[in-house]
């Protein structure tokens, strides 16, 4: 398990030689026969262009990055052609195929590499990153989210089977990290941390139900109508055949307020908002919900130390910002906070 959390965390290294934008504009002109001026946009691990067409469309095209397997590569998109059939009106993106009537599109780079790439439709809206939440707020993405689960539950795919540092059923693994991470602000708190929920999750995650998931609702990849309404899912690049309740937690921690600070119950109450309304939706087992505190302050600690990680090992990246020290502390205690409350948050 340790080398395939490597090879995860391998592909969040940034490109030694970025694509310029010229070539972009050259792969989709001859692959899709679109004229369309392209803006880069950040990615943890692909490199991302927002693409301008003709009379006002708009597309994404996303190059995998280099180290990333190719079952991986298509586990993405057939998640999204599953959706389009499974559920047509469910907010994600579309995928567009080529002019040779393929998903994907390999080409040849400047510097001799071959890269893997797509195109999906632009899907307007704003994250919800950009606006206030509430519970009213947390609770429909909670509904949002049981919704794509349900779903994406007769989907399987190869690539879905993998070590994602991001699945909360391999915090375990970020101990490791923490050694490649001087100067991290809390590391006592978070092996201390880590001490409490790891044996834990070990020990129960195998009983959980399980299937794929998309496994990184956070606000960034949930968008809204300037009305408020929830209007898009994107983002399907941490998907992860894992544990249901491990979805439902890693959207109830990243919807947390970002004011939050532990005592009182807010936290809490905010993880209530997102799983009831999940579990109104699809309900969720007793087992599950036992284990949904304990969950949550695995994310949370995810959140820090990947974080953390990646701004190590990419100090020109520009898809992370450094965060206060302060913060981290607090959001730790809130895990803290979780993971020996009640059983059911």
């Amino acid at each position: 398990m340790a080398d395939d959390v490597d090879a995860f965390m391998a592909t969040m290294l940034m490109h030694s030689h970025p694509l310029a934008l010229e070539q972009v504009v050259r792969v989709v002109r001859d692959h899709y026969g679109l004229e369309a001026h392209a803006a880069r946009l950040t990615g943890e691990r692909d490199e991302n262009f927002r693409l301008h067409g003709a009379e006002g469309s708009e597309y994404v095209f996303k190059v995998a990055h280099p180290a990333e397997p190719g079952e991986v590569s298509e586990l993405t998109t057939a998640a999204l052609l599953h959706l389009q059939r499974e559920d047509p009106t469910l907010p994600c993106p579309r995928v567009v195929r080529a002019l040779s009537g393929e998903t994907c599109v390999r080409f040849r780079t400047a510097g001799g590499f071959t890269r893997t790439a797509r195109l999906l439709t632009y899907l307007p809206g704003e994250p919800l990153l950009a606006s206030s939440g509430s519970a009213a707020r947390r609770a429909a993405c909670g509904r949002l989210g049981a919704r794509l689960t349900h779903a994406l539950r007769s989907f399987t795919h190869p690539g879905a089977h993998r070590a994602v540092v991001w699945d909360v059923r391999h915090v375990g693994r970020l101990a490791r990290l923490l050694q490649a991470v001087p100067g991290f602000p809390c590391t006592p708190a978070a092996l201390a941390l880590l001490e409490r929920i790891v044996p834990r999750i070990e020990a129960q995650f195998p009983s959980l139900r399980q299937q794929v998931v998309h496994n990184d609702l956070n606000p960034r990849n949930i968008l809204a109508t300037p009305a408020g309404e929830l209007s898009g899912i994107i983002d399907f690049g941490d998907m992860a055949h894992t544990a249901i309740i491990a979805d439902v937690a890693v959207t109830a921690a990243e919807h947390i307020p970002e004011d939050c600070t532990a005592g009182g119950g807010a936290a809490a109450q905010s993880v209530r908002d997102v799983a009831d309304a999940y579990h109104e939706s699809l309900p969720l087992a007793p087992a599950e919900r036992a284990l949904l505190g304990t969950l949550v302050a695995a994310r949370l600690t995810a959140n820090l130390v990947v974080h953390e990680w990646h701004l190590h090992h990419n100090p020109a990246g520009e898809h992370y910002r450094p965060l206060a020290a302060e913060f981290m502390r607090e959001r730790l205690a809130i895990g803290t906070e979780l993971s020996l409350g009640a059983k059911r948050p």
